[in-house]
């Protein structure tokens, strides 16, 4: 790796970070450097609910899907609700009749009210996860219920990892959730060289106030405007180790 360079950081499961560098465009991989320190391990953990009368189910992360698949789960004639592009595609992939939302769990809990999906609905989910959306939507008249599929473990920094940030280089980090946020805030104290682009408000909120300045948020809270975001400040970042 070059040691001017600017360094992306990608954080997420192995097969998230690589789906999201394949998503960049070609010159902005050709002008970056790419480390890939998962901060999150996946396990899927199960048990698979019975979903007989289930009208709909609710994916919020591609990982969900996963699990499913590896509890034994198959595709049932009813909808899948995806919470974004990515998961959608997922699903489709899956082979369920898929709707996508616009990307966050308020914006799951308002595509389900405004479509008039009736109950029963089953949110399956890793055993961390935010906004609440099976009890809004019961509240709401929309009975769901939620699964927990899989478990989410943090994960520390690798030496190598350390030594790279402790390089004289610009570092881009993408963080998709507030738990990824607080835990690559944790492992990377004293690097003040990284750039964060957080994927929504809730994100850059679980960010330190003094990484404010550090931070830019996605015009829309899914993967095309992580790639966007992402993009940009390859470009910025590039642009600036040539003037200096």
């Amino acid at each position: 790796m070059g040691t001017h360079r600017p360094l992306l950081l990608l954080t997420r499961p192995k097969a998230s970070s690589e789906a999201f560098w394949a998503a960049l465009p070609q010159d902005c991989r050709d002008a970056v450097d790419i480390l890939i320190n998962p901060l999150l391990s996946i396990h899927v953990s199960g048990p698979l609910p019975d979903l007989s009368g289930v009208s709909g189910l609710i994916f919020t992360s591609a990982n969900a899907l996963d699990a499913f698949a590896a509890l034994g789960g198959t595709v049932l004639d009813i909808p899948a609700i995806a919470v974004g592009p990515s998961t959608g595609k997922a699903a489709r992939e899956f082979g369920f009749r898929t709707d996508v939302a616009g990307g966050t769990a308020d914006q799951v809990v308002d595509y389900v009210l405004s479509q008039g999906y009736a109950g029963p609905l089953m949110h399956l989910r890793g055993e961390a996860a935010i906004g609440d959306i099976s009890q809004r939507l019961t509240a709401a008249g929309v009975e769901t219920s939620e699964a927990v599929l899989y478990t989410q473990a943090l994960e520390p920094f690798s030496m190598a990892t350390r030594e790279a940030l402790s390089q004289d280089r610009p570092i881009i980090a993408p963080v998709f959730s507030p738990r990824t946020a607080r835990q690559l805030v944790r492992e990377s104290m004293g690097f003040d060289t990284v750039s964060f682009a957080a994927i929504s408000e809730a994100v850059a909120d679980a960010l330190p106030r003094d990484a404010a300045r550090r931070t830019r948020i996605a015009q829309r809270p899914d993967r095309d405007g992580m790639v966007a975001l992402v993009g940009d400040m390859i470009k910025d970042a590039a642009s600036l180790e040539r003037r200096l």
